[in-house]
């Protein structure tokens, strides 16, 4: 039912990120560079198996550059070596500040839309994992942004002083307890050509698959978006 929903969506998103030029959403963002440590407990395999480091482009879903009233997003790539083009065993991951679909329109209410690490994000949508099952992923920041102008500069603050951690938390059915996975720490801020940096929620080389509705509704959405837009 995703997959039809979605080719139907696709062209609209098509046409939308050729007048925009951009991403339909989440047209403008920042990367970094993040070191991945497994966490303790039951999901520790999980954890050593998404190491050693990670792509992380954070941003907002609609405004380029204005702090208004959204949604804020983050895309993860696992990697032996960040970089904008991917590699055999890289595995995708993108969450935003939507807990559930059906939240959607509500999200702003909620969101800071000031600080990138005062929000909890979401992978909305459960996932096949190898050796595991189902589970639902979700990504916590250990601590708020310091001061700054705007939320790139305080993640960039945040970062300076060791303190830009996400924790990658799953569980494996609503409502049941959250484990932890992994420590992303945020190292350095990355200069890549972000148009031609193409995430996939197909992209699943460490045996993370994405499973249910939105998630078969993105695949001809994200193509048609990213055959629309600026190759670089």
């Amino acid at each position: 039912a995703g997959g039809v929903a979605g080719l139907l969506l696709a062209p609209l998103f098509g046409i939308g990120s050729y007048v925009r030029q951009a991403r339909f959403f989440h047209p403008s963002g920042v990367c970094y560079r993040a070191d991945v440590q497994p966490a303790a407990g039951p999901l520790h395999a999980l954890g050593a198996r998404l190491g050693p480091a990670a792509l992380v482009r954070l941003s907002g879903a609609w405004w380029r550059s204005r702090e208004w009233p959204d949604v804020l997003g983050i895309a993860l790539r696992f990697q032996a070596s960040p970089g904008a083009a991917p590699t055999d065993g890289d595995q995708d991951l993108l969450l935003a500040t939507i807990p559930l679909p059906v939240f959607t329109p509500l999200a702003p209410l909620w969101t800071n839309v000031h600080d990138f690490l005062d929000n909890t994000y979401y992978g909305v949508s459960p996932f096949a994992v190898t050796d595991i099952g189902s589970l639902r992923f979700r990504l916590r920041p250990a601590a708020t942004s310091p001061a700054g102008a705007d939320r790139s500069g305080r993640l960039a603050a945040a970062t300076a002083a060791g303190i830009a951690v996400l924790q990658l938390q799953a569980q494996s059915a609503p409502g049941a307890s959250w484990h932890p996975v992994a420590d992303l720490r945020l190292t350095a801020e990355l200069v890549v050509d972000q148009e031609a940096l193409r995430f996939s929620p197909f992209r699943q080389g460490r045996g993370i698959a994405p499973r249910g509705f939105i998630h078969g509704l993105r695949r001809s959405v994200y193509l048609f978006s990213q055959a629309s837009r600026p190759a670089s």
